[in-house]
């Protein structure tokens, strides 16, 4: 059965795409068989991969809106990319929230539509939109475990209260098995004030266990997604390369 992991932040430049993109790449290379779902209407992730989101014809959006019209499963949508397999999107996306407004069990139909995959693949990866609409929701009932990448200043800090208020009551109601994995310190610097003493906060508020190694600022990270291609293969020996691979080992050894 696929394990599902689902990134999520209230706040757009959080580091989400960079974080779900380059762990389900990771996976992938530890010879897991890996799907990344792309829900967020930027497309991001779709362009992480080397996709052009103009050029998806047929993506998460029209894949979903197939399924809820006939049950059809489009299995020909996903697109193989290297060593990982992608569903992605295209900007019709932006319409799905008024697609799933009106459905009974609206917040579900990407969990009914992922268990088709459910053995074709050991990780699914979700990247998620900033806002807090029924495509998040989707995507939180869907997974079975969060992922949440902070930016250490103090909006992101704020954004990820509402992420957490969120969480708690999807866990309650919807989803009583959402595990939060736990918390992904980004863009951090040793030598500024503000992200020593950020870091320090979310050691305090939420204990040191549920911060996950932090992705450290890294121009390559920025170089390697212009590239469409993950930062270890990009740049193997720079040290977002391995605050990446610390992160996504953490991810697996608790996911286990």
């Amino acid at each position: 059965m696929a394990k599902t992991i689902v990134f999520s932040s209230r706040k757009g430049g959080s580091g989400k795409t960079t974080l779900a993109f380059n762990t389900c790449a990771l996976l992938a290379d530890m010879s897991h068989r890996c799907l990344l779902v792309d829900m967020d209407s930027q497309a991001h992730a779709t362009i992480h991969a080397g996709l052009e989101p103009f050029n998806v014809k047929r993506g998460v959006y029209e894949v979903l809106v197939s399924f809820l019209k006939s049950g059809a499963i489009e299995r020909e949508a996903l697109v193989r990319q290297d060593n990982m397999t992608i569903l992605p999107t295209n900007e019709n996306i932006a319409a799905l929230d008024v697609e799933l407004k009106d459905i009974p069990n609206g917040e579900s139909v990407l969990k009914d539509f992922l268990m088709e995959f459910d053995r074709d693949f050991d990780y699914i990866v979700i990247d998620t939109p900033p806002s807090l609409g029924l495509v998040t929701i989707n995507s939180l009932v869907a997974a079975d475990y969060l992922v949440i990448p902070v930016r250490l200043d103090f909006f992101s800090l704020v954004g990820l209260a509402q992420v957490m208020s969120v969480y708690y009551k999807v866990s309650s109601t919807l989803v009583p098995n959402l595990r939060l994995i736990g918390l992904v310190p980004i863009m951090f610097s040793a030598r500024a004030r503000v992200s020593r003493e950020a870091l320090k906060e979310l050691e305090k508020t939420f204990g040191e266990v549920m911060v996950l190694p932090r992705l450290r600022t890294d121009v390559k990270v920025v170089e390697a997604s212009s590239h469409g291609v993950p930062v270890h293969k990009y740049a193997p020996k720079c040290r977002a390369a391995a605050d990446l691979k610390a992160i996504t080992l953490e991810i697996l050894k608790r996911v286990r």
